[in-house]
């Protein structure tokens, strides 16, 4: 079996695990309108690699048309790619993992961006920025600790027709010393 994080930082398999984060659980049908242009047989593939992997689940399934159709929901605790696994990663593979992070966020942003005007952005919450920050290494822990606690809390809760869904994407990226 591949890594975890191939498994997970597939263009693809992203998008299908996002859909599925985004709080319901949806059929392949469901799941092939989301996608807009993913084809149905590499769908099916890609949701068979999730479900082994145990990253995915099957929690009913519907009649449609006299045809059995499964619904899935992602299984939020094994969506974590294991410490171990990210020491022992070649810097070719990070590269290559950040790669593909980076273009999801690029297409959810372009869509987000051509579908809506300028002038919705600040009530939707649309934003991004890049912040230097001078922390010793304690500082550092005590803030990512604080937006841990904070993001989980978010995570957690439950959707509803009075929360607009959000995704935040954060990363830090040490810098040498200018000193």
């Amino acid at each position: 079996m591949s890594k975890r994080a191939d498994l997970l930082l597939h263009p693809i398999r992203m998008r299908i695990i996002q859909q599925l984060l985004l709080g319901k659980p949806l059929t392949t049908a469901q799941l092939l309108e989301e996608l807009g242009d993913v084809p149905q047989a590499t769908l099916y593939r890609h949701i068979n690699l999730l479900i082994e992997a145990d990253m995915i689940e099957v929690v009913d399934t519907k009649k449609v048309k006299g045809t059995a159709e499964r619904v899935f929901s992602v299984k939020k605790d094994n969506l974590q790619v294991p410490e171990k696994e990210v020491d022992v990663t070649s810097q070719e593979d990070h590269l290559r993992y950040f790669s593909v992070y980076h273009a999801n966020l690029l297409q959810l942003a372009t869509s987000y961006l051509t579908e809506n005007p300028p002038k919705q952005y600040k009530e939707d919450g649309f934003s991004y920025w890049f912040s230097p920050m001078h922390l010793t290494d304690e500082e550092f822990q005590e803030l990512v600790d604080s937006i841990n606690k904070y993001i989980e809390k978010a995570i957690n809760n439950e959707p509803t027709p009075q929360r607009t869904t959000r995704i935040f994407a954060g990363m830090f990226i040490p810098q040498k010393s200018q000193e």
